[in-house]
């Protein structure tokens, strides 16, 4: 007899919180999600899950050593210039630690259902290259230790970002066991890819009809390919108050977002592993309160 799962895990480091100055990527978010998460009675009981940082024999899963070694060696090259970010000592240690909070939820997943890592949702990272404020792609990563440890369960991404999720695309784009799903802006960044299924959404976009889309996508999904384990990539971004992107989700429709991904989790019987993924809001404590929200819809009964 299978053993019961408890309902929530997390995953957190303070070395996840980057100063990146004035930078548009607020890596301060995550400390403030603890924070919250801690102030609240419903949550503050739960245990907090400290990983270590990721082995480069893991990165290695995904990325070429020629990226590793720019990456390592704070190198500014063609392929690592293109995060947008800075490149230093602090970065490449919040980045490694943040594969191993991937890694670490993903194993839990033999205790939890679901399990929130407070960092981490960098999908667009290449294989060869760095893209769009990700160095390493953490969920691709974590995912191909998975596979190693379970070479015949099948892994699907659910990707809800603002933007597609063009890297977890690529690295799986020839692998049946792994289903690629991503709902995104289509005209924004980043170039696109090939996903398993894409849903390119238009501009001004509201509740109601994303949430359509959402369901309909997810029965398509469910007919076709069986997950034991969903890396579900909880983008705030989608946000109608964010400045990166023209999607107008509110509060609400995101909260029913999350409960609609929870629920199909539930119906398959899968576990998940949740990323915070991006989130650009004009006002910081709205992409705060977002990732918060996902949290709380996950741990509810």
């Amino acid at each position: 007899m299978e053993k019961q799962l408890e309902r929530i895990g997390l995953v957190y480091h303070p070395d996840y919180n980057m100063d990146l100055g004035p930078h548009v990527f607020p890596a301060r978010k995550y400390q403030m999600v603890y924070n919250l998460v801690k102030q609240d009675p419903k949550l503050a009981s739960l245990y907090v899950h400290k990983p270590d940082p990721a082995k480069e024999n893991d990165l290695a899963l995904v990325h070429t050593k020629e990226f590793l070694k720019d990456f390592f060696e704070l190198k500014l090259t063609e392929r690592t210039q293109y995060s947008e970010l800075p490149l230093t000592k602090e970065i490449v240690q919040s980045f490694v630690l943040a594969v191993g909070g991937t890694v670490l939820a993903t194993k839990l997943t033999e205790t939890y259902r679901f399990v929130y890592h407070i960092g981490g949702g960098f999908h667009h990272s290449m294989p060869d290259r760095a893209e769009g404020f990700c160095y390493l792609n953490d969920a691709a990563i974590a995912g191909k230790m998975y596979q190693k440890q379970y070479p015949d369960k099948k892994i699907l991404f659910i990707d809800l970002d603002l933007h597609q999720g063009n890297g977890n695309s690529v690295v799986f784009q020839n692998d049946p066991d792994v289903f690629t799903f991503s709902m995104h802006q289509e005209n924004l960044y980043p170039k696109k890819e090939k996903s398993g299924m894409d849903v390119p959404l238009p501009e001004g976009i509201d509740d109601k009809s994303y949430l359509e889309l959402l369901e309909g996508s997810l029965q398509k999904i469910q007919s076709i390919f069986k997950p034991d384990l969903i890396f579900y990539i909880a983008g705030a971004d989608p946000f109608e108050g964010d400045s990166l992107g023209d999607l107008k989700l509110t509060f609400q429709g995101l909260r029913k977002r999350d409960k609609i991904i929870r629920d199909f989790t539930l119906a398959l019987d899968a576990r998940s592993v949740i990323l915070p993924a991006g989130g650009y809001a004009k006002d910081f404590h709205d992409t705060v309160t977002i990732h918060y929200n996902t949290i709380k819809i996950f741990a509810a009964d």
